[in-house]
């Protein structure tokens, strides 16, 4: 009986010791200045994984500076840097010895596969190699009628909603994300999911995924304990329907590429004609070619859709900087049936700054994450290997030091500001990372917002509903929830 006894203890001992003494009280990272847990197992997960991700590490930023230490489940200890040379050591100038970390690792494979958003060092260069011609600025370019044609056709779905009235309350978000599955399909994939004419079965299985309720607590349980999301309730139901569809809508992509006998120009087809000039060592699996076909989809459409829905709603809420930006196009496209061609967007350099500020004080992601492969020493503080290090762009991208002290003011005039241009680097300006490790499809995304943008103020005006209220969620993708509705009337002009 002593000896179940005495074992009982030693596990006992080793888990308080393991998971609160050394976290808390013995490890070199206990000298970084950070807030006191809050619960003993938690740690201060409560507070870091709620909705509002963006602002509590604007207040850590500002409560304790450029690294603060927090701990996530069973006291799990994270670094959050926002140091500018710490930032440019591990995005840029020392990229692979920072791989990416992932707080929910399991659930993200499932959504992504193990394409280059999971690869590290020499594989990671193998598939980026191999990927960054498709995204080439000469292939952006003529993915630009497919831009336009997707800009009108939201343009003509909201005119024909708004009718003979004055105006109209839009849900926006629901017809921007279905517009922008159906463009990443054609120039992704040249197919046509006609998310707004038919019932998209993949454009469910996304909402479903990023509606689902699961908590944060629940996603970091299956870290840990994967065996939760097998079993067998409504909710994981629902999630393995989702994911199922996810993969066979990459699995039936791919196999059309290969069976067609001619080859197209959209991104797909570029880097299956790519992969096939390998030599067999070096060529995509099936699965790693699955992998990217799904970054490409959710990618693809989820950023832009939640970048645009963000960029009109500071637009309906900051009249003056429609108009100003309207007349800017006005002065360009004076028909409303306008084509807007690539040097034509090049113009625009007020567009250029609404497009910036829009990334700024709404970052897709609000932080970036990585983890040291060895020990380091940063700022005087040991940093053992393996430390989660978090880089926090929300907060980053709302620091007045740099930004001015209307940082929470949505001022496109800033980027014209030659004081505010001069401080603003890769190190502080993130909204798609920086360095070797930075979005491939950047280009893409600048193109493909500048181009709506355009079409839709040259044609509609936004302004806010009195009685509508959202939340901002600034964890995972910033999105508002549940939706946005703005007001929407015709521009006559």
């Amino acid at each position: 009986m002593n000896y179940y006894l005495v074992a009982v203890l030693t596990l006992v001992g080793y888990f308080l010791y393991k998971y609160y003494i050394y976290p808390l009280y013995l490890s070199p990272l206990c000298k970084i200045p950070g807030p006191p847990i809050e619960n003993f197992i938690l740690g201060n997960s409560t507070s870091i994984l709620s909705d509002n991700q963006g602002e509590v590490y604007v207040n850590l930023k500002k409560q304790y500076g450029g690294m603060v230490r927090y701990h996530l489940l069973l006291n799990e200890p994270n670094i959050l840097i926002s140091d500018p040379k710490l930032v440019q050591q591990i995005l840029v100038t020392r990229s692979y010895d920072y791989p990416k970390h992932f707080p929910n690792k399991v659930s993200a494979k499932q959504l992504l596969g193990e394409g280059i958003f999971f690869a590290h060092g020499d594989v990671h260069k193998r598939q980026r190699k191999m990927m960054n011609p498709s995204f080439a600025i000469a292939n952006v370019k003529e993915m630009m009628p497919t831009f336009v044609q997707g800009a009108n056709q939201l343009k003509d779905l909201w005119t024909n909603q708004i009718g003979n009235k004055k105006e109209e309350r839009i849900t926006i978000t629901n017809l921007v994300q279905k517009i922008t599955l159906d463009i990443i399909g054609l120039v992704g994939f040249n197919y046509e999911f006609n998310s707004t004419t038919t019932d998209s079965e993949l454009s469910r299985a996304y909402n479903s995924v990023f509606a689902s309720s699961s908590s944060f607590i629940f996603l970091g349980l299956v870290e840990y304990f994967p065996f939760l999301r097998k079993i067998s309730t409504p909710q994981n139901n629902k999630y393995w329907n989702s994911i199922n569809t996810i993969y066979n809508a990459a699995d039936n992509l791919i196999a059309e590429q290969k069976n067609s006998l001619i080859r197209g120009k959209d991104l797909l087809s570029l880097l299956v004609k790519s992969n096939e000039n390998l030599p067999a060592d070096e060529q995509l699996t099936h699965n790693e070619l699955r992998s990217q076909v799904m970054t490409l989809l959710l990618a693809g459409h989820e950023t832009t859709s939640t970048v645009l829905s963000w960029t009109l709603y500071y637009l309906a809420k900051n009249p003056d900087v429609q108009d100003q930006l309207r007349k800017e196009i006005l002065n360009v496209f004076i028909s409303p049936n306008h084509i807007p061609s690539f040097e034509e967007l090049d113009q625009l350099k007020f567009l250029e700054c609404v497009f910036k500020e829009a990334l700024r004080i709404t970052p897709p992601s609000p932080l970036i994450t990585r983890y040291n492969l060895k020990d380091e020493i940063m700022n005087g503080y040991v940093i053992p290997k393996n430390t989660p290090l978090i880089i926090p762009s929300y907060a980053i991208h709302h620091d007045p030091l740099i930004w001015g002290e209307d940082v929470e003011s949505f001022n496109p005039s800033r980027w014209l500001d030659p004081n505010i241009k001069s401080k603003i680097s890769n190190s502080n300006f993130i909204p798609f990372s920086a360095g070797p490790r930075s979005c491939l499809g950047m280009r893409m995304a600048h193109l493909e917002l500048k181009t709506f943008l355009t079409i839709i103020i040259r044609n509609l005006k936004f302004g806010l509903v009195d009685d509508f209220t959202f939340k901002k969620r600034t964890i995972g993708l910033c999105k508002p929830v549940p939706g946005m509705d703005l007001l929407v009337s015709k521009v006559d002009l």
